[in-house]
């Protein structure tokens, strides 16, 4: 599959679907349910509004994602110019999630499943404060999605520098950005860093940040493909079964475990049997 598809696909799946696994989403939702103090806390969530600003760098970045999926990343060319601008104009501080009042919380986040967890941890913290009620609104993760397709750009015209570094300016934003993180990932193998590709996997994987632990498999996937590369297989083999007892339907990690298969009963490597991870 081209990386244009699989860019596209990634944020598509980000601005509309789930990301976690079903397994995996459930879990976590009832050991949050079950830390919530009692008495329980009602939660709604509801439509956030962006800013104005926010509003036109949607609708931009939609624009640009429908040119990809249409034209691959040649589609994007025309956007480049204003998404830069978008992620220049960026605010400062843009957490994922962000109290603005006693009972009040923004959500930035464009899963929903996702969205639903993280209220039940929000609604854990009201109760720990004595409120009976909160409010969160759920709203588009603009900025971030922006540095993930002009990151996703760099990589696939090889600029593995700049992608990096556009990259890690989306990180800044929120540093547990699980995409963000897989295609930083990615930009630095591209690249021949398989070190370094590693050293982001696993300091991600070490943090207790929720929204690692609900997409950790293609993190897992991720380190996979550089242990590969490096002739590390048993440590490769264990990377993907770590991403198969998260999803024991997982087709890629289960391909490349039998990639690794042939390369120990002494088959060649074969070009192109090892590509980058997909998002799910």
């Amino acid at each position: 599959m081209r990386r244009a598809a699989l860019a596209a696909a990634s944020i598509l799946m980000a601005l509309a679907a789930p990301t976690a696994t079903a397994m995996a989403r459930q879990a976590i939702a009832t050991q949050a349910a079950n830390e919530a103090s009692t008495p329980r806390v009602s939660v709604s969530v509801v439509d956030g509004e962006l800013s104005r600003q926010e509003r036109r760098d949607l609708q931009l970045l939609e624009r640009a994602m429908r040119d990809v999926q249409a034209r691959g990343f040649a589609g994007l060319d025309r956007h480049l110019p204003e998404l830069r601008r978008a992620l220049d104009g960026a605010p400062a501080a843009y957490p994922q999630m962000e109290q603005r009042g006693k009972g009040e919380w923004i959500l930035r986040s464009d899963d929903l499943g996702e969205t639903m967890v993280l209220a039940t941890v929000i609604q854990s913290m009201a109760g720990g404060e004595g409120l009976s009620s909160v409010t969160v609104r759920r709203q588009a993760n603009v900025y971030p999605l922006i540095a993930l397709i002009l990151g996703s750009e760099a990589v696939e015209r090889r600029r593995f520098d700049e992608a990096v570094k556009v990259l890690d300016r989306g990180l800044a934003l929120q540093d547990d950005d699980w995409m963000l993180l897989k295609e930083k990932a990615s930009a630095l193998q591209s690249g021949g860093r398989h070190d370094e590709a590693l050293a982001v996997l696993d300091q991600a994987l070490a943090s207790d940040s929720l929204r690692i632990l609900m997409n950790a498999g293609p993190l897992h996937r991720g380190r996979g493909f550089s242990l590969i590369e490096q002739g590390r297989l048993k440590d490769a083999r264990a990377a993907y079964d770590e991403a198969l007892e998260l999803d024991p339907e997982d087709d890629h990690a289960k391909r490349q475990l039998a990639y690794i298969d042939g390369l120990e009963a002494g088959q060649p490597p074969v070009a192109g049997s090892v590509i980058l991870p997909p998002a799910t």
